[in-house]
């Protein structure tokens, strides 16, 4: 079942969705007690969606925040 999870930047305080299975939301969400690392729950996100459940930070926050790659 797919779900749709809510962000808030939390630097500009916009807020952005990511959609996703329900049973990963659950193991991202459980991640500290199984001690499964968010890259290899999500090893098909970008490193950026991956960056929304650590910090919650949008796109273009985390560039501005990180860097760019380019």
């Amino acid at each position: 079942m797919l779900i749709d999870v809510k962000f808030t930047c939390p630097s500009c305080g916009k807020k952005h969705y990511l959609t996703m299975e329900r049973d990963l939301f659950e193991r991202v969400c459980d991640r500290r007690q199984t001690g499964e690392y968010i890259q290899d729950i999500l090893k098909d996100y970008s490193p950026e969606e991956r960056e929304k459940f650590i910090t919650g930070y949008c796109e273009e926050c985390q560039k501005e925040i990180f860097g760019s790659e380019e």
